[in-house]
């Protein structure tokens, strides 16, 4: 996959080649993505989660105030779409199995019976089968994903994991735009 850099202004308006930014043809759908690489910006103000309900509350307005990144309309064919849909419930689905697993079985660690305890064992090497699992969608749902990095100045955004004949079309395009 390449990476690109655009002005903001072609990234927030959606003025970018008709070519799926995934798989490199025409298109005409767009797909609204936010940059999630910066984050909320909120750091370890999470942990005023533990304060109760005042905390909540300091929480809430922290993330009502903070710096979002920047948000982008780009080019994206129903099947890149779905591929990434189906991605992300695979994660979900292999996130729960762990969850769930885990809990059987520490729960029948509790109960302190050999006939448990050997089914939490099993349960166990199930969850740990599971995270693995959710690891791996997790990196397999990142390579589908394009991820929006806005630079220091504000005005240049770079897209990376985009398909190498999204980012030349990019190139052919601010190259004539030059020459206009």
């Amino acid at each position: 996959m390449a990476q690109v850099t655009v002005f903001i202004d072609d990234v927030v308006l959606g003025r970018l080649p008709s070519l799926c930014v995934k798989e490199g043809i025409p298109t005409e759908d767009r797909l609204t993505v936010r940059d999630a690489t910066s984050g909320s910006g909120l750091g370890f103000a999470w942990l005023l989660v533990f304060l109760g309900p005042p905390g909540w509350v300091g929480l809430f307005i922290m993330t009502a105030i903070s710096r979002n990144g920047v948000t982008g309309r780009l080019p994206f064919c129903e099947f890149a779409y779905r591929r990434l849909v189906i991605l992300q419930r695979m994660q979900t689905v292999w996130m729960a199995a762990f969850g769930v697993l885990a809990l059987v079985a520490v729960a029948g660690l509790v109960v302190h019976r050999a006939t448990y305890t050997a089914a939490s064992i099993a349960l166990g090497a199930a969850a740990v089968a599971s995270a693995v699992k959710a690891i791996i969608e997790t990196r397999r749902l990142r390579r589908a994903e394009v991820h929006l990095a806005l630079d220091a100045s504000g005005r240049w955004v770079t897209l990376s994991g985009v398909h190498p004949d999204f980012a030349a079309a990019v190139a052919e395009a601010a190259a004539r735009a030059d020459h206009a």
